[in-house]
């Protein structure tokens, strides 16, 4: 495997993250109400090296689950970025309570500490090393698939639970029980989105049906992207508190472990919840996880951004 260190040491300044603000349009009556804020990031297209350069260097697996893809990332990050991205999650304040979805929080799941909207926005504004690096991939894949690349609506909320678009989750210890409670879709595109997305092939500007196929033709898709960090003392093989993948009713297929500077981006209408832990008592050790929902809007009426984004990922598994 190519070192390519010191050209990815060049580009941490020479490339900065494109970003750019909008407002969705809420379509859900349950969803108009104050607490949800309908701001959207976009990430421009740009054709930056930084991200195509990692993913050559990159171990990256592709699982699939009832026909819908889970990509499992390693070694994008320099060890410097990994350092910085510890120390901040060890000194950011994670002060709110979360649960996976109102059924969950009514059936008793211990629920996991999340940042206040104050920390979420200064990760987004003036993130780690790591996190732009991860926002010029969103770039270069909105470049290189021709498509709109962007944030869910800020914060979705329907009266009994709010949905954001940037996640953060810290947890020390899940039990099996919590484990089970927690297993969730972060959206579900068959049975209706809240938001408008539009139709950008289209002259007549119209929005694209809230209920499709996700990833199909000429559609969007939808997807998730989690990146992990552990404590210094967390050891993966053996403790846990990773990804586990399930089928629609609930089975466990697939586990991604909780591997410190890891990330996954998956089909977020795959049911999954956070694994059980497996941490010895008196052992302290947690893991925070960043979660970014995204939507990939395709700019051509022909062909499927998901299969595009697999076709993509193949050369790089190749190279």
């Amino acid at each position: 495997m190519t070192n390519h260190k010191d050209l990815k040491k060049m580009l941490q300044t020479s490339e900065i993250p494109k970003i750019r603000k909008d407002s969705a349009v809420v379509t859900k009556e349950d969803y108009k109400n104050p607490r949800t804020i309908p701001l959207v990031f976009h990430f421009e297209p740009a054709p930056f090296e930084s991200p195509d350069v990692r993913l050559r260097d990159c171990q990256i697996q592709r699982i699939s689950i009832e026909g819908k893809d889970i990509y499992i990332i390693d070694d994008f990050f320099l060890e410097s970025e990994a350092d910085e991205m510890r120390t901040f999650s060890e000194t950011v304040d994670f002060t709110k309570s979360i649960y996976a979805d109102q059924g969950s929080k009514e059936q008793g799941e211990v629920p996991a500490r999340a940042m206040d909207n104050k920390e979420k926005w200064k990760l987004l504004s003036s993130p780690p090393q790591a996190m732009k690096e991860l926002y010029k991939f969103f770039n270069m894949i909105a470049y290189r698939l021709d498509a709109d690349v962007a944030t869910l609506p800020w914060e979705l909320f329907d009266g009994k639970i709010c949905s954001p678009s940037v996640a953060t989750n810290k947890v020390d210890s899940i039990s099996s029980e919590s484990m089970e409670l927690g297993k969730h879709e972060d959206y579900n595109t068959e049975k209706g989105i809240a938001f408008g997305l539009p139709t950008l092939y289209s002259e007549m500007k119209e929005l694209h049906p809230n209920k499709f196929v996700n990833g199909s033709e000429g559609k969007p898709w939808l997807v998730s992207l989690m990146l992990y960090t552990t404590d210094r003392d967390f050891h993966a093989e053996s403790y846990g508190m990773g990804t586990v993948f399930c089928t629609k009713n609930g089975k466990v297929e697939a586990k991604a472990e909780c591997r410190h500077m890891r990330f996954v981006l998956f089909e977020g209408d795959i049911v999954h919840g956070i694994e059980k832990s497996q941490i010895p008592p008196g052992v302290k050790a947690g893991r925070v996880s960043y979660v970014f929902k995204l939507f990939l809007n395709p700019k051509k009426a022909n062909g499927s951004l998901k299969k595009q984004f697999a076709e993509l990922m193949q050369t790089y598994e190749e190279s």
